[in-house]
């Protein structure tokens, strides 16, 4: 077995086992797809593997592995467990995008588009697809816990991975659910949205996986400090998100700008803004979220009184408080340095990035 590389350059840190990760997630799918025996099902698995592999920073199997040398692994087998995590995120982008109906992914077209290309003009088309990328996703739920069962960490370590692979995507479900439920009309709080976002995002992206790898390398000590800095951090992320998804370019978001406010979304620049604005603009929001198809005109408007309400700044304060705050529940850990350090800039490289 050979050993987990190491670099004290946080980009190169990064780079490193993203590359890992990649061979790892190419040699498992080539597993897969040469055991598929259904010459149909075989187009799906193909074009699940096409979809997981080609886009993504890799930043949740990354943070399992840091995870892992956080508390003194050495051994990159680890990696095959940590593309678990990553199969699974396929899982909630399909299906995410079809409850958002959301026709791009990362700048490709969404998975259930895909599938509508690949089965040509067929009687009941969109909803085959939709059908098939759902069952393409619940393919992936089964290939992520099936990733950790075949990697080489030794069987009382890959129970551990199971337990918190399955407590990854039970809370996200709850978070996921929470989100379609905010698109039932009543209006969110900006304490129901963080919620939200520790549910549906900062567990899975950030907490969970460090944790993952926490359990892999031998550590069962309950690790409040390392979860609350996942916990701030995945929210801080999230957040930042929502500001790039209204005031970012398509290239940079991966599909159309309109797309947050079109679905409803309720992030904290608007729950901010609507609390902020008087009446008149108040209802503006709200009627711009529901309408489901705001005009050119309409959305410059809304980004205008995101702006003018200080809604946006407040996000961008808060953003930076969640930041140092999570920064400094790291500093009470104590573990690898090399690690330490690079998640100490990865915190600040989520919150400056422009995707």
């Amino acid at each position: 077995m050979s050993s987990v590389s190491g670099s004290r350059d946080p980009v190169k840190f990064m780079e490193s086992r993203k590359g890992k990760v990649n061979l790892y997630l190419e040699k498992y799918f080539d597993e897969i797809y040469s055991e598929v025996k259904d010459r149909e099902m075989s187009k799906i698995v193909d074009l699940l593997r096409t979809y997981t592999v080609r886009g993504g920073k890799r930043v949740r199997p990354i943070l399992v592995a840091a995870g892992y040398q956080f508390f003194g692994g050495k051994s990159d087998d680890i990696y095959g467990a940590a593309i678990s995590i990553e199969i699974s995120q396929s899982f909630f982008l399909i299906h995410d995008d079809i409850m958002d109906r959301s026709d791009l992914r990362r700048g490709f077209r969404s998975f259930h588009r895909e599938i509508e290309e690949l089965i040509g003009n067929v009687r009941d088309r969109e909803h085959i697809a939709e059908s098939l990328a759902i069952v393409g996703g619940d393919l992936a739920v089964d290939y992520s816990f099936d990733a950790i069962l075949r990697s080489g960490i030794d069987d009382e370590r890959k129970l551990k991975a199971v337990r918190e692979l399955v407590d990854i995507i039970k809370i996200t479900g709850y978070g996921e659910g929470l989100d379609v439920y905010s698109g039932t009309g009543y209006r969110l709080t900006t304490s129901d949205l963080i919620r939200l976002h520790l549910r549906k995002t900062a567990k899975y992206t950030i907490e969970g996986p460090l944790i993952m790898g926490a359990r892999i390398a031998g550590n069962d000590d309950p690790l409040w400090d390392l979860k609350a800095y996942g916990s701030l951090v995945g929210i801080a992320f999230q957040l930042h998100d929502d500001v790039i998804g209204l005031f970012g370019t398509e290239k940079e978001i991966g599909k159309p700008p309109k797309s947050d406010v079109n679905e409803g979304k309720q992030t904290l620049l608007m729950i901010e803004a609507m609390k902020r604005s008087d009446p008149a603009d108040r209802d503006f929001i709200w009627k711009t979220l529901t309408s489901g198809n705001v005009s050119d005109n309409d959305f410059e408007k809304l980004k205008r009184i995101v702006e003018d309400t200080g809604s946006l700044d407040y996000s961008r304060w808060l953003i930076n408080r969640f930041i140092e705050l999570g920064k400094e529940k790291l500093s009470r850990v104590d573990g690898d340095p090399e690690v330490k350090d690079f998640l100490r800039w990865f915190a600040d490289y989520l919150v400056s990035r422009k995707n």
